[in-house]
This record gives C-alpha cells, sequence and structure tokens, in this order.
C-alpha cells in the first residue's frame, strides 16, 4: 500500500509539473531557454510515465509489471523526448524538408497513437486502478482522437484561405487534450491517492 502510495504521489506530482510546463512553453517560445524548457518536460513525463509503468513495487504497477503495457508505456512516455531529438538530427540533415521529414511525420502519428492505445488497454485490464478511473487514459486517447477528426474534417471541408480563422481553435483544443493527458491525470492520480490515506489512518487509530 505504501509502495503504491508513493507511486502516486511522485509520479502524479511530475505529470502537474508537466502540464505546467506545458501551459507555460507557448509564452516563452523561442526565447533563449525554451529547448532546455522543453527537454526538461520531456524527462519529466518519461520518468512520471516509467514510474506509473514500473512503480515502487509490483502492486504499485498500473499495469501490475506485465511486460505488453511496460513497453507500451515505455514508449509513450520516452516518445516526445524521442521526437525532440529526432526533429534536431532531421533539421541537420535535411534542413529544407525530404522523404525523412515525411516518413517521420506519419511515425509521429502512428507510434505514439498505437501506444498509447494499447497502453490505456492494459491499465483498463489490470486491476492496480479502482474502478471506473482505470478508464481515464482512454477517455484522454479518446478526446485526442476527437480533436484530430475534428481538424481533418476542417482541413477537408474549408478553403485553404480560411483555415486561419480556425487557428486559435486548434490551438485551444490541443492544449486541452494535452492538459488532460498530464495535468488531468496528475490530479487524478493525487487524488486516488489521497482517498487511500484516510483508510490508513482509521486502522492505525483504531488499534
Amino acid at each position: 500500500m505504501l509502495s503504491l502510495r508513493k507511486t502516486w504521489m511522485v509520479a502524479g506530482s511530475g505529470l502537474i509539473v508537466c502540464g505546467v510546463i506545458g501551459m507555460l512553453q507557448p509564452s516563452v517560445l523561442g526565447l533563449t531557454g525554451s529547448a532546455v524548457i522543453t527537454v526538461i518536460g520531456d524527462v519529466i513525463y518519461a520518468a512520471s510515465v516509467l514510474l506509473f509503468a514500473i512503480g515502487f513495487s509490483r502492486e504499485a504497477s498500473i499495469v501490475e509489471r506485465r511486460p505488453l503495457g511496460v513497453t507500451a508505456m515505455a514508449i509513450v512516455g520516452l516518445w516526445p523526448l524521442a521526437g525532440f531529438i529526432l526533429t534536431r538530427l532531421l533539421a541537420l540533415a535535411e534542413p529544407s524538408g525530404g522523404s525523412a521529414w515525411t516518413v517521420y511525420g506519419y511515425l509521429s502519428l502512428l507510434i505514439p497513437a498505437a501506444a498509447g492505445l494499447l497502453a490505456a488497454v492494459q491499465i483498463a485490464r489490470a486491476d492496480a486502478v479502482p474502478s471506473p478511473w482505470r478508464l481515464a487514459p482512454l477517455w484522454v486517447l479518446g478526446a485526442y482522437a476527437v480533436t484530430w477528426a475534428i481538424s481533418q474534417i476542417i482541413f477537408v471541408t474549408v478553403r485553404s484561405e480560411s483555415i486561419q480563422a480556425f487557428a486559435d481553435m486548434f490551438f485551444m483544443l490541443g492544449a486541452l487534450t494535452s492538459l488532460a493527458g498530464t495535468l488531468g491525470l496528475g490530479i487524478l492520480a493525487l487524488v486516488l491517492d489521497a482517498r487511500k490515506t484516510p483508510r490508513s489512518v482509521d486502522v492505525y487509530t483504531s488499534r
């Protein structure tokens, strides 16, 4: 129980920090040190997701340390950092764009989506997170899917000269779904952790 609560507290706090960094990024974009802030956020996100996957004990792992779940969550956690590194390398190799950028574009859609879906299903199948909250990652994934579908529908149905009018909406939807996957899940982890505290206190005081 203690290792489970510790896992949720530390990893949940890490996701909240990632959410705060995500909210600050637009205001520091282009400024000196903005890349460092991005890397710090990606490292904290990777560490938090990996901690949720592995836990301070097997019982604390939200996927019960099943290899498939741990692998999927590792990909989810490490992909933003890997993407940051890959885009810098591609910018040096093909600064004007090219086939490598096209391949990366497809991979940046398929890999996180497939890994995220697999991880969410593994979390839902495990018993570590109480119901119905074990479905929360699937809800977040669904929000991402809806946001992507809306943007694609607009791109297909709206004239190219009118797309700019939807820029603010795209930004808002993207920001909300991103916050749901970091700040939202982090807060949920802390809330679930706090719900376990009174029980342990009651048991101790009753003795």
